[in-house]
């Protein structure tokens, strides 16, 4: 996943650890909680026409994180943001897989054939190590992750009305 720093989504795997295939999400919290934030997402995000799958697998997201780079110097990156997210929250894929991140790429009118190659040779992997790096440093253990100049960082899956007082207090300044 990412953090945002300036408006840039940086890049920040939370679970390096994780398998390339993934791993049940019940490896790493209790069902009940992991019901509880399913739901949570689906609550707040039915406002705006977001969906959310149940949620099974921990995908591994090194490679969907190198693929967004890719993605972002070919003036793609929200395109292919936007598609990835739905991949794995609404629609419960492995964006772990290679198979999935080309399919999203092709979505977005990305070249897959380059992107597989970059894939392959690691290319954006140094971004995604000091993307993570830097996060770290700030203190980052959630995502999302949005930094305030003067005011506090929000982490998570948050209301709007969180990011309403927040900016709020901000433009009180």
């Amino acid at each position: 996943m990412e953090f945002a720093i300036d408006d840039i989504w940086l890049p920040h795997e939370i679970h390096p650890e994780t398998p390339k295939e993934g791993r049940p999400m019940t490896d790493l919290f209790p069902r009940f909680d992991i019901d509880q934030v399913t739901m949570t997402c689906r609550q707040r995000g039915e406002p705006y026409g977001l969906e959310f799958a149940d949620m099974h697998t921990l995908s591994n997201t090194h490679l969907a994180l190198e693929a967004a780079e890719f993605a972002r110097d070919e003036g793609r990156y929200h395109d292919f943001h936007r598609a990835v997210f739905r991949a794995y929250f609404t629609e419960g894929r492995n964006i772990g897989d290679m198979t999935v991140l080309l399919d999203v790429a092709r979505q977005c009118s990305l070249d897959a054939d380059r992107l597989h190659r970059a894939l392959a040779e690691a290319r954006f992997a140094k971004r995604v190590t000091e993307g993570s790096e830097e996060a770290k440093a700030r203190g980052v253990t959630a995502i999302p992750a949005f930094f305030f100049e003067g005011g506090p960082t929000i982490t998570g899956a948050v209301s709007e009305d969180r990011f309403r007082e927040v900016l709020r207090s901000l433009s009180d300044l």
